[in-house]
């Protein structure tokens, strides 16, 4: 499963009035509110147990706060949890005030089950009760909106057509874009990119960046196209960086600092500049997409463009870092419909017949 760029907030929690647990309760309340928590004291035999990428841990602890909430404030049982009340709990999900999107709810249950696991005990959300209850009230929602593909031309526009009054602020920016796309880095793995983990080659004039793999916790190198080592050194060599973080934060007074960006940066960094090519084009056609741009629009652009390319998948896996090829497949599923079977069928039928 892989999170967005929105900041992670964990929601406030009810204050510990009355009696909230049911008397006999197997856990406390301090222990059910800290079961994702680094001191735990449910897992501290288990210090492991909650190892894992820092969006998802950090996704599961506010899902779980946000059921939390939505039990104590009913004086309901959250673990374990009877499948009626997880089950009340989508109603309010789907039906509240502020009601959730599918793809959000479906994240819920999964933490929901998650905490379950954690605990020893029975998974409330696969019952028949909870399923049922899912499939119903998510059954004529819209599908989630996907995030817009940024592809090799509209990088290349970027890179072309990018220009504002602070040159430092363009020599990022084009930096950024051009490693993002050819690494098709997340947004916590090119924040963590260092100017020791980049190698030149000065024969071909392309390169080698070491991405630090946050989903499988492992090192792995992407290339870097001689067009990205061109941005990349005019960025370093304007910020007079030498080592340490690439892509550093401005200090009021638009000096470069010295700590890196934040993740939630580089998704306003990719809008801002869409926003500006947009802006400044004199057609009525968009240079770039106008809507749902997020940090992630390069790695899903580039997806598309290795696909379209012919590439196989376990090639477009090993390029983005992905061990399961569920995301892929999800990224690339409008170009695999247009070359499926069927779509190959039709239209060598259609060339049979011009001919």
């Amino acid at each position: 499963m892989e999170f967005g760029s929105k900041e992670i907030v964990d929601p406030p929690l009810p204050p510990p009035t009355g009696e909230l647990l049911a008397p006999g309760s197997r856990f406390t309340r301090t222990e059910i509110e800290r079961l994702f928590e680094i001191d735990s004291p449910l897992l501290a035999e288990n210090p492991y147990a909650l190892s894992g990428p820092p969006n998802t841990v950090r996704a599961r602890r506010s899902d779980w706060r946000m059921f939390l909430q939505f039990c104590f404030g009913r004086h309901y049982m959250p673990l374990p949890a009877a499948p009626v009340v997880v089950r009340e709990f989508l109603e309010q999900s789907f039906l509240g005030a502020d009601p959730k999107s599918a793809a959000t709810v479906q994240r819920y249950l999964s933490s929901i089950a998650y905490a379950h696991k954690l605990a020893d005990l029975p998974d409330p959300t696969k019952t028949a009760r909870v399923r049922g209850a899912y499939r119903h009230l998510s059954r004529k929602l819209p599908g989630s909106q996907p995030k817009a593909a940024l592809r090799n031309t509209h990088i290349g526009y970027a890179l072309g057509h990018l220009k504002t009054d602070n040159v430092g602020w363009d020599l990022r920016a084009k930096a950024l874009l051009a490693v993002a796309y050819c690494t098709m880095g997340r947004r916590a793995e090119l924040v963590a990119l260092r100017v020791e983990d980049l190698s030149f080659n000065s024969s071909t004039s392309d390169g080698v960046a070491l991405i630090r793999n946050t989903k499988a916790g492992r090192e792995e190198s992407r290339y870097l196209s001689a067009e990205a080592v061109t941005h990349v050194k005019a960025w370093l060599t304007h910020a007079n960086v030498k080592d340490g973080a690439v892509f550093r934060r401005f200090t009021p007074r638009r000096t470069v600092g010295q700590a890196a960006i934040a993740p939630q940066e580089v998704a306003r960094i990719v809008q801002r500049a869409g926003a500006m090519l947009n802006n400044e084009c004199d057609t009525s056609a968009c240079p770039w997409p106008s809507d749902h741009i997020s940090a992630h629009s390069t790695r899903i652009g580039a997806a598309h463009d290795l696909a379209a390319s012919g590439i196989d998948l376990t090639s477009i896996m090993h390029s983005g870092g992905w061990t399961d090829p569920k995301m892929p497949r999800y990224y690339t599923r409008e170009l695999a419909a247009k070359e499926s079977g069927m779509a190959r069928m039709l239209k060598a039928e259609k060339a049979k017949a011009q001919d």
